[in-house]
């Protein structure tokens, strides 16, 4: 019967879209803020028509959306035209949740717009047309392929439940699928200081002080979503005229690695890797690799991924660990690799060994193997699975010295980062948990895993 007499009254629709006067309401502050967003009539299109009841009171009319795909840190709007049947009462009040292409809610997103912020519907009076207008920004960390807001109201422990082709299990209307891709970044240059003083190979990084002029490379992300890597990889480098050299430092609770060989397959379990390409044309490269052990693997390659294994790249390398090696039943805390490459293994060419501001090609890549998946990170993310992503390489400049105001720029960028970061781990946190703006209630089942922020996906690294 319901239904029956819901259809009745959208069928009436026309008399009700010229009764409103625009300039009679009641709202919590600033009315004149709203004058805008209130009706007469509906739009004539809007990108999806719903005309879908929630409970006796409201009719979600449909939706408008800004645009279908968008990346991470940039901003979506979609708007959506309720329309007031009954006046929902006091304490009634607009929610918004953000779900994944899996179903599962990620975000609150409760409060963006005029409407949330100065009327909500305990406001609404029979009759009105609501312009609900929500610009969303899409969180720069969102490693999901899908950002689609679903929609309700709720006071207390209630909802006013949509059901239909269009609502979800939890009573909310189904809103927009919103394509979604990770950050575009531009080109990643690392600037390479002459060291005052050789640094000792030992493995002892924190120890020795030429490291402590020497920059941290910007923080790795994931190889596939150029999203912030779960576990920070720090690397710094120095040259000189015979050497370059290599600083790790890798945060690992689970310190994996049985390969004991040189030339060993080292990326099927942790390692760290680096690419170099003098010339910076994709051609004559070199691939290097350690272990948690200490074993190297190294490679030159003429052409993309025609390896060269019997070059040797007579790298000094020592490695330190935090932990044990291989040992399941305690924790580890990380381990870290000091390298030396001389450049006299390097075939001769424009660029070796370098100069003053001579600029090489490369990358750096980290292989890190936990109790449940391997994850992949990068200084220069591939966004796809190949670490000989070539075209992703990023840019190393030798320099005599790196000017103060960019070292200072430098380590305020990675604060401004991991607080960004912090902040936005906080907000998905708290988007699973109760919220007095309209509570998410879980749709997955216990034994589901709590959402994590590498992206779950086999890739191909070697």
């Amino acid at each position: 019967m319901r239904w029956k007499k819901m259809a009745a009254i959208l069928a009436l629709g026309p008399v009700f879209w010229g009764c409103l006067d625009s300039t009679s309401y009641v709202t919590s502050d600033k009315s004149d803020k709203i004058a805008t967003y209130l009706l007469k009539q509906p739009p004539k299109r809007m990108h999806k028509t719903l005309n879908l009841p929630l409970g006796d009171k409201v009719v979600l009319l449909g939706y408008d959306v800004s645009k279908q795909r968008v990346l991470a840190g940039n901003t979506v709007t979609v708007t959506w035209y309720w329309h007031c049947i009954k006046a929902p009462g006091p304490g009634w009040r607009l929610f918004t949740h953000a779900f994944d292409e899996r179903g599962i809610a990620r975000l609150n997103i409760d409060t963006p717009g005029p409407i949330r912020e100065h009327f909500q519907p305990e406001y609404w009076q029979s009759g009105l047309i609501i312009k609900d207008v929500q610009p969303y920004k899409i969180p720069d960390n969102w490693k999901y392929e899908i950002f689609e807001p679903r929609v309700g109201m709720w006071k207390n422990d209630d909802r006013l439940k949509a059901s239909g082709e269009h609502a979800d299990k939890g009573g909310r209307v189904r809103g927009p699928q919103i394509q979604t891709q990770p950050p575009k970044r531009g080109d990643f240059v690392a600037m390479i200081p002459h060291a005052e003083m050789p640094p000792v190979i030992d493995g002892k990084i924190g120890e020795d002080p030429a490291w402590h002029n020497a920059p941290k490379l910007a923080a790795f992300s994931d190889t596939l979503t150029g999203f912030s890597a779960e576990r920070p990889t720090e690397v710094r480098l120095l040259w000189d005229k015979n050497y370059l050299y290599v600083a790790m430092i890798a945060q690992d609770d689970f310190i994996k690695s049985k390969f004991t060989k040189p030339d060993a397959p080292l990326w099927r379990e942790d390692a760290f890797e680096f690419f170099l390409d003098p010339q910076g044309d994709g051609k004559d490269y070199y691939e290097l690799q350690v272990n948690p052990a200490g074993i190297v693997f190294d490679a030159f390659l003429p052409t993309h991924r025609k390896n060269q294994n019997n070059w040797s790249s007579n790298m000094q390398v020592k490695v330190s660990l935090d932990g044990t090696l291989n040992n399941d039943a305690d924790e580890d805390k990380g381990w870290t690799a000091e390298l030396a490459v001389p450049f006299s293994s390097i075939s001769e060419q424009a660029g070796v060994p370098p100069k003053i501001d001579t600029q090489w090609r490369g990358n750096f890549l980290r292989i890190d193997i936990t109790k449940d998946r391997p994850r992949y990170s990068a200084w220069s993310p591939p966004l796809r699975g190949d670490f000989h992503a070539l075209d992703k390489f990023g840019s190393i400049v030798f320099v005599k010295e790196i000017p103060p105001k960019e070292s200072e720029q430098t380590e305020q960028t990675e604060q401004t980062e991991q607080t960004e970061q912090t902040e936005q781990t906080e907000q998905a946190e708290q988007a699973e948990q109760p919220k007095k703006d309209g509570p998410i209630k879980r749709i997955r089942s216990k034994q589901a895993p709590r959402p994590k922020t590498g992206a779950d996906l086999e890739r191909t690294t070697q």
